[in-house]
Order: structure tokens, then C-alpha cells, then sequence
């Protein structure tokens, strides 16, 4: 995963509790396996729900969902991708306007966590409703242990 999030090879190595993103320079991304899933966590960083790398985490058959949240700009993100493409993508604060290749995809998610996908209102708690969207994906549900460091990563040049 760190590889298919742009990571070179030299890069990859144990990340520690001392270490934290450049934000003009680099990004910090650490990888952690769960169960079938691997829990990657971006900091300074919106690589995963990009729709050609999202793509490219889930190419030969495999499955992702990212979640982005970016405070300073007040926009969030949530992306889907299965086999390749990228199948889902909303701003989790406006979850009635989705694209990609079936933006469908996940209403029958949204509707059992209480979110009208044909609503364009605005979600006040758009992150944890992600999160819980990802967990219901995945059957992971992300918890700070899984931040912990050290932990295998990468500092990644932007």
C-alpha cells in the first residue's frame, strides 16, 4: 500500500513517536495490517481518495475506502474503489452530490447509518459518519491504537 501510495522503496521504514510531516515537503504515511485490511494513515496528506490512486489501491481485485479530513479547508472527503476504479466520491458534509463510475453504490449504507443519500443537507458529524461508513466496508473499526508508533511508514516528498 505504501508503494501503490507513491512511497519509494528507500523511503519505507519505521516511523516513530518523534516524527511529524513537513507539510511544505513531505507527508507522513504509516501502514498497519488488520485482519484483510491494511489501515493506512495519511498525515498531511489526500493521496487515498484521490480517484486514480484510490484506483490503484484497490487494482487486481482489491477493495479500498478513504476517508480525508482537512480542517483548514473545511472539506472533507470519502472515496470508494473496488477492482481498480473508483466506484463512489462525496464530501462526507454533503453526501447528496456523489460521482464516480455507480455513485450509488453505498446509499444502502448511508440510509442504515441515518444519512438520506438523496438529501443534499448539510452532516455535522460527516467524519464519524464516514468512519462508521468505512467500518461497515471493512468490518475494521479504525481506533487510535492503530495510530500508534512505531509502526512501518514512510516520509513521502510531495
Amino acid at each position: 500500500m505504501l508503494r501503490r501510495l507513491g512511497a519509494a522503496l528507500e523511503h519505507i521504514r519505521l516511523i516513530g513517536l518523534d516524527e511529524y510531516p513537513d507539510s511544505s515537503r513531505t507527508e507522513i504515511v504509516v501502514a498497519r495490517r488488520v485482519g484483510d485490511w491494511t489501515i493506512v494513515i495519511e498525515e498531511c496528506g489526500w493521496r487515498g481518495v484521490q480517484r486514480e490512486v484510490i484506483g490503484e489501491l484497490s487494482r487486481d481485485g482489491g477493495e479500498a475506502v478513504a476517508v480525508m479530513r482537512h480542517d483548514y479547508a473545511a472539506r472533507h472527503d470519502c472515496a470508494y474503489a473496488l477492482g481498480g476504479e473508483l466506484v463512489t466520491g462525496f464530501d462526507p458534509s454533503r453526501p447528496g452530490t456523489r460521482w464516480g463510475t455507480a455513485p450509488d453504490w453505498l446509499n444502502r449504507h448511508l440510509r442504515e447509518l441515518g444519512i438520506d443519500p438523496a438529501s443534499d443537507d448539510w452532516i455535522d458529524n460527516a467524519i464519524q459518519a464516514v468512519l462508521a461508513l468505512a467500518g461497515r466496508i471493512s468490518r475494521v473499526m479504525v481506533t487510535p491504537a492503530h495510530a500508534e508508533r512505531p509502526v512501518l511508514g514512510a516520509a513521502i516528498p510531495r
